[in-house]
């Protein structure tokens, strides 16, 4: 039974934030270790989420500004037994925790697999808007790292879903929250009480003459037009038989993403067709290598609109 949780009305993206805070209850309820680490984190339950400050209040712990130190003090945890969700709030805020998440994080259930019960750390935070040291996306630099997993969802039912999977699966998953989405969308009525845990690397697929494969809030932005889609949802594990059967059937791929395209996720999709599959028509858009204005709405500019997108699926048609 999933109980609903309050929305947050200074929330630019509720319906995602309630299915990840109605997992991470959920998830508290059902397994007394997991426990939630992080800056501001009782204050952030009192008004985001008051069902888990009213039931688990003994395992919401606020911690001290220091992402790096926060991050290690999670893995020390892990290694007791603990389940660690760690909120880092801003996906900038990750360039301070590299060392523990990856010489730390990523690398302990190989180091020290053999002998004992594999570690399960949950590393959420927010790619959030405007700003130069504000709405930063790392997501390619952690795909990039081996012993981590990467999942950005598009909708409720995916961010209940993988907050879900993630505390059930042994590893270190980065878990992100994208700001920019907004309620609007066929997922509008979604109801909390749906949920259930989703699979890593499963994307979601959409048949059309053009295939657009995306993730984050690009997903909103294909989503009207006349256009196959495949949603990653998880960028490391990437769902390479749904990408590969989705190229196959249409020949042409369109990679959007809402990250700067050099050096990014689009990047690794595009080599992967373009080594497996030769003919496929392969076109890319993305941001530029440019830092993010303050502004939110020149911070959004920067990002394909929808009508670039369509002048791009109609050039892959010609």
């Amino acid at each position: 039974m999933v109980t609903k949780v309050k929305p947050n009305v200074f929330a630019r993206n509720h319906l995602l934030r309630d299915a990840s805070l109605a997992a991470l209850y959920d998830a508290m309820a059902a397994d007394p270790d997991v426990h939630l680490f992080g800056e501001g984190a009782e204050v952030k339950v009192h008004y985001d989420a008051p069902q888990i400050e009213r039931d688990f209040s003994d395992r919401v712990h606020t911690m001290p500004i220091s992402e790096d130190g926060n991050t290690n003090f999670a893995v020390g945890a892990s290694l007791l037994g603990v389940k660690p969700v760690v909120d880092v709030i801003s996906a900038d805020f990750l360039y301070r925790t590299l060392d523990s998440i990856c010489n730390t994080a990523a690398k302990l259930n190989f180091v020290l697999g053999p002998y004992r019960t594999p570690s399960t750390i949950v590393i959420r935070a927010e790619f959030l808007t405007g700003g130069p040291t504000t709405g930063q996306r790392p997501e390619a630099l952690f795909a990039h790292i081996p012993g981590l997993r990467v999942v950005i969802p598009s909708t409720p039912h995916d961010a209940y879903g993988l907050m879900r999977s993630a505390l059930k699966t042994p590893g270190v998953t980065l878990y992100f929250e994208d700001r920019m989405i907004s309620d609007a969308g066929p997922w509008a009525d979604w109801d909390l009480a749906t949920g259930s845990a989703v699979d890593f690397g499963l994307a979601h697929y959409r048949r059309g003459d053009v295939t657009v494969v995306t993730y984050g809030v690009m997903r909103q932005r294909v989503e009207p037009l006349d256009c196959g889609l495949v949603d990653l949802v998880s960028i490391c594990p990437v769902d390479w038989e749904t990408v590969e059967m989705a190229a196959r059937h249409s020949g042409r791929l369109l990679i959007v993403e809402p990250d700067v395209a050099y050096g990014g996720v689009g990047a690794e999709i595009a080599a992967h067709i373009a080594e497996a599959m030769p003919h496929v028509r392969i076109k890319r858009l993305g941001a530029p290598k440019s830092t993010i204005p303050a502004a939110p709405s020149l911070h959004a500019r920067m990002l394909p609109s929808e009508e670039e997108i369509a002048r791009a699926i109609t050039d892959l048609m010609r």
